[in-house]
């Protein structure tokens, strides 16, 4: 693997991680831009929330890092505090950047003209899907996030003495837990794009849908690529399960009840509307 893609004349390297973290956001961004057509939405409008959205995304992840790496993080906070090439939760990011996308459509609706963040909350995961396909491909260059030792063909070694693998377990083949989650995510963003936006589009199903869906799905999914983990996430209520699980298990069953007792299929499809004002 390749965890520094360069170094800069006073010897602090460019991850490669960093590069494909940007690329995913950069990539997600672009395609989510091509939808503007379909959201009726002006490109002021479309960049407001992508800002609020992506600093929302960049600060919850930091501050899940810091949190799963507590005693780290309190032994030498400044350290970790400037370190930007590396070291992201992803359940913090995609918390606070909801939160973020949340707060922003609230401004923009008491400005302009109300409109339902559902609608634009269902292309944004997919987005989000297509994004950490290459932020996975990152920490496999890294190093981070790796698995457990295995005897399974596909286990991957990891010698560099850069990369992010305890030094005992370098040269060990190790479970590929970045490609298994990336691969995961590669599915959800084909499948939203490909079957379940057309469908939400055609009025098939409820806005919302694919948002609350691809919550579900990647809780089941990030829950089961823990558990081949080999990596220290840090201890949270019990050691048998990770921080990353037991947030995963409080996702799922929340989004559960949600989709429970909203239901996915539109009833009423020629009421619905991008604006909550009712008007399209």
């Amino acid at each position: 693997m390749h965890p520094i893609l360069f170094r800069w004349s006073d010897g602090t390297g460019f991850a490669t991680y960093s590069l494909l973290v940007t690329l995913g956001y950069v990539v997600g961004v672009l395609w989510l831009r091509r939808q503007l057509d379909y959201h009726k939405a002006e490109p002021a409008e479309f960049w407001g929330l992508i800002a609020a959205a992506l600093g929302g995304g960049l600060l919850g992840g930091k501050i899940g890092f810091f949190i799963v790496e507590w005693s780290d993080f309190r032994a030498d906070p400044w350290a970790m505090i400037r370190d930007w090439n590396t070291g992201w939760v992803y359940w913090g990011g995609l918390l606070l950047g909801i939160l973020a996308g949340l707060a922003y459509q609230w401004g923009h609706n008491r400005l302009w003209r109300p409109r339902a963040y559902l609608p634009v909350a269902d292309y944004c995961v997919a987005a989000l899907a297509i994004g950490h396909v290459l932020g996975r491909l990152g920490c496999l260059m890294e190093g981070c996030c790796y698995g457990r030792p295995t005897s399974l063909p596909w286990g991957l070694s990891f010698v560099s003495p850069a990369c992010s693998v305890v030094p005992e377990l370098r040269g060990i083949p190790l479970h590929p837990t970045q490609i298994y989650e990336g691969l995961g995510e590669a599915f959800a963003a084909w499948f939203m794009i490909a079957r379940l936006l057309p469908a939400i589009r055609a009025g098939k199903y409820r806005y919302g849908t694919a948002f609350f869906g691809y919550i579900l799905y990647y809780s089941a999914l990030r829950f089961t690529v823990e558990c081949f983990r080999g990596d220290d996430r840090g201890v949270f209520l019990s050691p048998l399960l990770s921080p990353s699980q037991w947030t995963s298990l409080f996702a799922f069953a929340v989004v559960a009840v949600v989709l429970w007792r909203r239901g996915i299929i539109e009833r009423q499809p020629a009421r619905r509307s991008l604006f909550t004002d009712g008007k399209s």
